[in-house]
């Protein structure tokens, strides 16, 4: 062999004797980091068989006791998917019949207020008379939408729902305010005025929109007002009032205008430089001895005995 292949075999001999240094090298940090969980993980009573990977369960518990830190441990939702139930997949168990995972309730709030918020809605059984069940107030059918049973108290199908919206529609908070001229303090009063949550469709971090029933608000407020005409009346005399004040409000500004135009102009006057009078012949009578003179820019005239 000539001396450049002869060049060539070292230096792949070094190339693998480097190779094999590192491997080495990864081993023995490999076992240093094993040796390291089953030791933080014992000293966490977590029992790690040896020669067995530790599992997520071990290194959870292992992190919190030494008090170190696991990668994306600060990493929170954005506002907006707050609402949203986040599950741990390290905490679903296998009951047999599906999995499950352990109830935990979010902070400031008990287990028993989260399972009641969270609590789906299912629709009552009915009774084996006939006669106790609820029906429709519309058609007499034992298939109520629940959800308004539930929340209005009102006995009405799905079907006659949506032909009727012009009494079982729904109405947004504004609506109530602005239509039936009813206040905040009432709308908040669940007793008078039951209403459900909805999330705002507008932007999810606005807050939730209450629904009220049309025929429930209606009702109300034809009993406030005394009927369609005081309705009516109570409108129009809220209409005069808040256009006497808009002129009121548009006076007031028309006259802080006029005085600062006054203000402006006889600023202006006295800033302007001093008027010096231009004087033209002098007019003397033939009768007496009065000279008058008279300004050619302004017309002031004077009046001068002459000695």
């Amino acid at each position: 062999m000539n001396p450049d292949q002869l060049a060539r075999i070292e230096d792949n001999r070094a190339k693998a004797r480097e190779r094999l240094a590192a491997r080495a090298s990864e081993k023995a940090r490999e076992a240093a980091r094993q040796a390291a969980e089953q030791a933080a993980a014992a000293s966490a009573g977590v029992s790690v068989a040896g020669g067995q990977k530790p599992t997520l369960n071990s290194v959870r518990d292992a992190s919190a006791a030494t008090g170190t830190k696991r990668p994306y441990d600060d990493i929170r939702p954005a506002k907006k998917f707050t609402n949203y139930i986040e599950y741990d997949l390290a905490k679903i168990r296998d009951t047999k019949g599906g999995y499950m995972a352990e109830e935990n309730a979010p902070e400031g709030m008990s287990l028993e207020e989260w399972q009641k918020k969270n609590k789906p809605v299912f629709e009552q059984p009915r009774a084996l008379n006939p006669e106790d069940n609820p029906t429709c107030f519309e058609c007499g059918t034992f298939d109520l939408d629940y959800e308004l049973f539930k929340t209005f108290g009102c006995r009405v199908c799905k079907a006659c729902r949506n032909e009727k919206p012009e009494k079982y529609s729904l109405l947004t908070k504004t609506e109530c305010r602005e239509d039936y001229l009813l206040t905040d303090p009432e709308l908040r009063d669940v007793e008078l005025l039951p209403h459900m949550e909805r999330p705002n469709p507008h932007k999810m971090t606005y807050n939730n929109m209450m629904l009220y029933l049309r025929y429930q608000v209606e009702e109300f407020a034809m009993k406030k007002w005394g009927g369609e005409e005081g309705l009516d009346k109570e409108y129009e005399r809220r209409m005069i009032l808040k256009k006497e004040k808009k002129d009121k409000k548009f006076a007031e500004k028309l006259k802080q205008m006029r005085k600062r135009t006054r203000t402006e102009t006889w600023n202006k006057k006295m800033n302007e430089t001093e008027h010096r009078h231009v004087w033209g012949a002098q007019l003397q009578s033939a009768d007496s001895d009065v000279v008058v003179r008279m300004c050619e820019e302004c017309g002031m005239e004077t009046e001068e005995l002459l000695f």
